[in-house]
């Protein structure tokens, strides 16, 4: 199908056109707003044809505009994780399960990370930003997925389905259509591959899960993967990928550490 796709400063969100509106993929950074607003302005799309709003993960760079979001259009539905709930109305990146940096060039480059988004955005980041964003507290007309679940079985108007796809987070989902296009959030990136990420995102708290919710997309016929940062790919780049990625060169960073190395 025809996806929009809104690139923000980091993270790429999409756009999902229905009969009655349009399902947006993920928010963006909090520092995106300006951005995320002239994005959807380009498309050609009002806060109000906004219908859904799916969130692959709850971290700050796909949920920091939720709570903005809604206030233009309270009508919209959030649909997430289950886990996600408690996650979300914390307000910053899930600490009980530690990430993983993919290996130690990454973790040089993610030094960087703060000023390339304060580059883009020609705006300055807070320092004390970094991996929190407005909590956002579930309301009775959002949806929270338990399992797989046919998008129609929510009110969506679309053939595909959600799909769990942990490992980068316990909450972490994808959204499989049925011609094999598969917004997979962070459960597969295109990003910093001279490094040696070899298609996994950045950080990850549990690798073995990732290459499984690798296998599950595959197996379940993903064909175009397009993944919030970088650029889509063949899904086979992840069959020719599978478990290339080493626990033992992993470098392990508790949140509060990551936080000291982001400002």
């Amino acid at each position: 199908m025809d996806i929009i796709t809104l690139k923000l400063s980091v993270t790429h969100c999409f756009l999902l056109k229905t009969k009655e509106g349009y399902v947006l993929i993920d928010t963006g950074y909090e520092a995106d707003w300006e951005l995320f607003r002239r994005r959807l302005q380009e498309a050609g799309v009002e806060f109000s044809q906004l219908r859904q709003i799916i969130l692959t993960h709850h971290h700050d760079d796909h949920a920091g505009l939720l709570n903005l979001i809604v206030k233009e259009n309270p009508r919209i539905q959030v649909v997430m994780s289950r886990c996600a709930k408690e996650l979300l109305a914390r307000g910053e990146n899930d600490a009980a399960h530690p990430k993983g940096v993919i290996n130690r060039r990454v973790r040089l480059l993610l030094t960087l990370k703060r000023f390339i988004i304060m580059l883009t955005l020609k705006k300055y980041v807070p320092k004390n930003r970094n991996l929190k964003f407005p909590p956002y507290e579930v309301r009775p007309n959002d949806i929270l997925i338990s399992g797989e679940t046919r998008l129609e079985a929510i009110g969506i108007g679309l053939k595909g389905r959600i799909i769990k796809t942990p490992g980068h987070t316990i909450d972490s989902l994808s959204v499989l259509l049925d011609d094999g296009d598969t917004l997979v959030g962070d459960a597969a990136a295109n990003m910093l591959r001279f490094a040696g990420t070899k298609y996994c995102v950045i950080g990850v708290s549990d690798l073995d899960e990732y290459y499984r919710s690798w296998q599950r997309l595959i197996a379940a016929g993903a064909k175009r993967i397009m993944p919030a940062h970088g650029k889509p790919f063949s899904v086979d780049k992840l069959i020719a990928n599978m478990g290339r990625n080493k626990k033992q060169n992993m470098v392990m960073v508790s949140q509060g550490r990551l936080e000291k190395q982001l400002r």
